[in-house]
């Protein structure tokens, strides 16, 4: 099927093509959102390939254990009682390590296999090169961004229907407020809130204050929140056991860099709650607790902290330094004031 050149798709577009039942032989997915990507790599499985013969017809890769070659030979084969194979590449990015290997890959984008939906997972093309240029032609490449803050309730109260239930506003807001952005830590926290209120229709707060807040009485916001009051040893305990849960240290890291650049720009233009809660979107009481906490800080205070976050990230990357030492110390250097790191 012939494809228009296009640079770009929308997730609308995407989502236009395969109600359409229009498919291509390549699609390159980038992004954030790794959950979307991963749904809407599910659905073009499922729209092309029997269930009974995808053992046979859908091949997932790992760009770390495969070659170039490998790829295309598998990419060449054709569908077992099937008119499609889906083939799934990760971080494929990692394959292409030496101009042979994107000539091999420019040749099979020029003339891909029509029986074959191959589907890229990698990080943003460089458009100024060749083969970006072809991709560009022949390939739906889409990008899955994260959802923005104030999305997220929105998104919420749409993934909800899918489970034949509804979820008020303050709710929404509320868990939101609790998990942030990820689609599929959200998703996760929904399912168990409609096992929990059963033949109830309608999520409302209290159903979200007894199973999302209970589940998450130590995650990143309930540090974040230790750390804004200035709480030391609420807030290491916090972080222990997080780490012994095994969350990661880098995303901790992440999401707290985040809460202090809102903290700098509350205390920088001195915004009351109101302003708070128009600025980001939030709830009242969300606002409330951000304006207090921004107090708690200097600007000077807060950009220090910043850099020791950008630091300790550094050092999380690159260093052989204990992950529970980097994070131990980074409390520290940020509520006792001194530069540990």
């Amino acid at each position: 099927m012939a494809k228009q050149e296009k640079e770009t798709y929308t997730l609308h577009e995407l989502d236009e093509l395969i109600n359409q039942g229009k498919f291509y032989p390549l699609y390159y997915f980038y992004g954030d959102n790794d959950y979307l990507i991963d749904e809407y790599t599910k659905t073009i499985i499922d729209k092309n390939v029997e269930e009974s013969i995808k053992s046979f017809n859908v091949d997932i890769l790992d760009a770390n254990n495969i070659k170039m070659g490998e790829l295309i030979s598998i990419a060449s084969a054709y569908p077992m009682n099937n008119e499609k194979r889906v083939v799934v590449v990760r971080q494929f990015k990692k394959l292409l390590s030496s101009e042979d290997n994107n000539e091999l890959f420019l040749r099979y984008v020029k003339n891909p296999l029509d029986s074959t939906i191959l589907i890229l997972i990698g990080e943003k093309l460089d458009m100024r090169t060749t083969l970006a240029q072809q991709l560009k032609k022949n390939c739906v490449i889409v990008e899955f961004k994260a959802l923005y803050d104030n999305q997220v309730p929105d998104w919420i109260k749409k993934q909800v229907k899918y489970f034949n239930k509804t979820i008020t506003d303050s709710a929404a807001r509320l868990m939101a407020d609790y998990i942030g952005n990820s689609m599929r830590e959200i998703n996760a926290e929904l399912e168990k809130l409609c096992l929990f209120i059963n033949d109830k229709h309608t999520i409302d707060v209290d159903d979200v204050v007894a199973v999302v807040g209970m589940s998450k009485s130590y995650n990143v916001f309930a540090l974040q929140k230790a750390i804004g009051e200035r709480r030391i040893s609420d807030a290491l305990f916090i972080l222990e056991n997080m780490l012994n849960r095994g969350e990661s240290a880098i995303g901790i890291i992440a999401i707290l860099t985040k809460y202090f650049h809102k903290l700098w720009t509350i205390r920088s233009a001195n915004l009351t709650s109101a302003g708070i809660m128009k600025v980001f979107k939030m709830q009242q009481f969300a606002a409330d607790e951000y304006e207090r906490c921004a107090r708690n800080f200097s600007v000077a205070e807060i950009e220090t902290a910043v850099l020791q976050l950008m630091k300790a990230d550094e050092n999380l990357k690159t260093s052989n330094i204990d992950e529970k030492l980097v994070m131990t110390l980074l409390i520290y250097s940020i509520l006792e004031g001194k530069v540990v790191l």
